[in-house]
């Protein structure tokens, strides 16, 4: 053998965020795929397959489930106390960390208590104490940036030999915009690669034998140097010295197990891999690379062949590649959990799950992301109206100088595939626990509500439509409707607004945010109440931190002005919206939809398998039964047809309306324009009294002043400010019964609402029981007759004092909207 060659292996853990154990806390059960306990597994492995090695975390550690939020705000660590992820890579044997941009999600305090506990180094060089001064010269790492530790190995002679391993660790530096409530006057962060060039040859000048750079970022073949890019891997690779790298952060796996399996974001627009990428080999402009996907699912491996040269040790060969601990093609896991670890984490296991199940209110219908990037969809709107709701209240008690600025609330679809076929939200009717908020909330955002123009709404939508491929309308062949390199989490529905999003247009941006087709425009018929968007009106847009301080780089979002800059989290006022209206009805406004293609285009999506029977409630929605191959099913999408209502929202559905019922094509056309709802997911309840706060709501509704997501309590003030009834909230009795009389007097205020005049009927109505009517109510009970909004019963009665039943109300609201 050759003299002096040692063979080094770099093992690399990653965005575990706290997955420690094998099990999902938002569904209650054991999850195969992810787990820091089975991953250990595999590092056993690897060690005992090489002479020499070295074990890395790159970072998005602490972080993720509701394990994380359990221990950073529920019962937050003490000092002394042994962070449950720390206690477990201490046993696990790490060499080395360097932190993700969620280790900053709980503050710089909490992350110091966290680490400190640490039995190995962290180390990070692209984050400086801010100074506040403007010379850069003097700027002062926040923690250490690089370490070099002598490791001793043996060569492949037996002989030991001595390498001094360098290891330097970067973030993506937009931590400062995404967490700049905790961040901002504390640290700065600088570029990526500039930070690389600056230390790398520090390091080699120090001794360091090899470099390994452990960055927090992801690979985005359009990323330049010295530009803050925040997934910085395809420049870095270009920086002279470095002889490995570990990567993160998109929670993409590299190299790919093949060619055809490699993601969209190593290969150009036609699929072909881009220039430098070696995915045989798993480099990448010929350095040594690695990612390891996400939740421990992956175990990242660097096989280095070094070899000492005039006294220097050289890197003469390399070969990256990944284990797993499941096997989809077996579908059975490969190894099996270290139980030692298990037990190690079982009382804060524990504890998390206890505090999961706390119930904060009931769903009357299934809610699940698995159409989610389709069409419009409850998990999503469910979490925009609780934002809404936040806001209009905060305005109203501290900015009432915005009470006629109108509000529109931003959410994203957070599970939707992104990290494999079981990640996405399905929540069975019946409670809504923490559990289940965690399920439709999964980051530890904080709200933020911004102003901004009409322009700016234009824009951003323009960016969350980059998450569809372009589609040929002439083309028969299938066409894949989504862009798998587009963020799940950057495709934000903007509710309060309608708009349709034409797919046959080339994207105007592209996934970075930079531009594709400066001319293209993919979102049509923008308005809001009816109108074209006026692109100079103002807006208050409520969001969170992430992309309210610039997170997926959408145009004129970062810079805009505070409205709401609040420290509440975004899953927390879901939570107290659920609580406060103790039940959820899922359905969907259907303010955005896919513009209709003509023609008999064949366009797919991908989504879970399991979404096979809520695609059966559908007419546009079908399953092929096929699937790719990553385990997700192959769905095919209608789009010469608009949208199907919401699961659970069919009257077809109901089984208390029968096709013979009288009032069933009221109910069904109310149902479909979101004016009127169930009361469970399989009842209407015909014959069920309204009260008077819903039934004033139907006519809110249906005036365009309620998209039907706002509380009962706010749809009411809205009837009072718009002249529906003349009694205050305090004391309209919302939760009355409604009488037949009363409700012909509030549809025919409502009818002089829309039409901007009053209404005097020609002449008074004579019915058999006209004495019963109250004198203040029976000019209108004549007008209600006149204008066919109501009428009397077959005996000449018109029962003035009876409580109206829900089809009777459906009925009426009917005839009024087609007035």
């Amino acid at each position: 053998m050759d003299k002096d060659v040692v063979k080094l292996r770099i093992m690399e853990t990653t965005d575990t965020h706290t997955n420690l154990l094998s099990y999902d806390y938002y569904k209650g059960a054991a999850a195969d795929k992810v787990g820091m306990v089975k991953t250990a597994q595999l590092i056993k492995q690897a060690r005992e397959e090489a002479k020499n090695s070295v074990l890395v975390d790159n970072g998005d550690t602490i972080q993720g489930t509701p394990l994380g939020t359990y221990m950073a705000k529920i019962n937050p660590l003490k000092d002394g106390q042994v962070h449950p992820v720390i206690r477990i890579m201490n046993e696990m044997g790490y060499d080395m960390a360097t932190l993700g941009n969620h280790e900053f999600n709980y503050g710089l305090d909490f992350l110091d208590e966290t680490y400190d506990d640490a039995n190995f180094g962290y180390v990070n060089a692209n984050v400086y104490v801010d100074d506040k001064d403007t010379n850069p010269d003097n700027d002062k790492n926040k923690f250490t940036p690089y370490k070099i530790v002598e490791k001793k190995v043996k060569d492949e002679n037996g002989v030991e030999q001595t390498i001094k391993i360098g290891y330097l660790g970067l973030v993506a530096p937009q931590i400062t915009d995404w967490d700049k409530a905790n961040l901002e006057g504390k640290v700065i962060t600088k570029d990526i690669v500039a930070t690389a060039e600056k230390f790398v040859p520090k390091m080699k000048a120090e001794g360091a034998d090899i470099v390994i750079a452990m960055t927090h970022s992801g690979f985005n073949g359009a990323a330049e140097a010295n530009k803050n890019a925040e997934d910085a891997i395809y420049p870095l690779s270009k920086v002279a010295g470095i002889d490995a790298i570990t990567f993160s952060h998109t929670h993409k796996v590299f190299p790919a197990a093949d060619e055809k399996s490699l993601d969209a974001l190593f290969k150009d627009k036609d699929g072909k891999v881009l220039p430098g990428v070696d995915n045989a080999k798993g480099t990448i402009n010929g350095v040594a690379a690695v990612q390891a996907g996400f939740g421990g699912e992956k175990l990242g491996l660097i096989d280095l062949t070094l070899k000492k040269v005039d006294g220097k040790w050289k890197v003469l060969d390399s070969q990256s590649s990944t284990t797993q601990i499941y096997d989809a093609a077996a579908k059975k896991p490969t190894v099996e959990a270290d139980q030692k670890l298990v037990d190690a984490i079982k009382a804060e296991h524990e504890a998390t799950i206890a505090y999961t199940m706390g119930k904060l209110g009931t769903t009357t219908a299934p809610i699940h992301s698995y159409f989610a990037l389709v069409q419009d969809d409850p998990s999503v709107q469910v979490v925009t109206a609780a934002q809404k709701w936040y806001v209009e209240k905060y305005v109203n008690s501290f900015a009432p100088e915005y009470k006629d600025t109108p509000i529109l609330s931003v959410g994203a679809p957070f599970k939707a595939g992104r990290n494999g076929v079981e990640e996405f939200t399905e929540i069975k009717q019946g409670d809504l626990t923490i559990r289940s908020a965690g399920d439709l909330y999964l980051y530890d955002n904080t709200l933020k509500a911004i102003l901004v123009k009409g322009s700016v709404v234009k824009e951003w939508l323009e960016m969350s439509a980059g998450k569809f491929n372009q589609i040929d309308p002439g083309k028969k062949e299938e066409q894949a409707l989504l862009d798998p390199s587009f963020q799940v989490y950057n495709f934000d529905v903007i509710d309060g607004v309608t708009y349709q999003v034409d797919v046959t247009k080339p994207a105007k941006y592209k996934p970075d945010g930079t531009i594709n087709n400066a001319s293209s425009s993919r979102i049509v018929n923008l308005q809001y109440n009816g109108k074209a968007v006026d692109p100079n009106q103002d807006f208050i847009v409520v969001t969170n931190n992430y992309r309210a301080g610039g997170g997926g780089n959408f145009p004129g979002v970062k810079g805009s002005k505070y409205i709401v800059d609040s420290a509440d989290e975004n899953r927390q006022i879901l939570m107290d919206y659920i609580s406060e209206n103790k039940e959820i009805n899922p359905t969907i406004d259907k303010n955005w939809s896919i513009a209709p293609i003509k023609g008999d285009v064949n366009v797919t999506f991908t989504s879970s398998p399991k979404a096979e029977e809520y695609a059966k409630l559908t007419d546009n929605i079908a399953y092929t039964g096929k699937t790719d191959d990553k385990g997700f099913g192959i769905f095919t999408l209608d789009l010469s047809k608009g949208q199907s209502p919401s699961p659970g929202q069919e009257t077809t559905k109901f089984k208390d309306v029968t096709d013979k019922h009288w009032a069933k094509n009221y109910i069904a056309s109310l149902v479909s324009k979101g004016v009127i709802k169930g009361k469970t997911v399989t009842t209407f309840d015909p014959e069920g009294t309204i009260t008077r706060g819903q039934f004033i709501a139907l006519l809110v509704r249906s005036l365009g002043l309620s998209d039907g997501t706002l509380t009962l309590a706010k749809e009411v003030e809205l009837a009072y400010k718009n002249g529906l009834t003349t009694l205050a909230p305090a004391e309209f009795n919302a939760n009355n019964p409604i009488t037949r009389e009363q409700m012909a007097y509030m549809t025919v205020r409502a009818y002089e609402k829309k039409t901007g005049k009053p209404y005097k009927a020609v002449k008074s109505v004579a019915y058999k029981d006209s004495k019963k009517i109250h004198k203040g109510l029976a000019a209108a009970v004549s007008a209600a007759n006149e204008l066919k909004l109501m009428n009397g019963y077959t005996n000449g009665k018109f029962e003035p004092k009876t409580s109206a039943t829900r089809a009777q109300a459906a009925r009426v609201v009917y005839d009024f909207l087609n007035k």
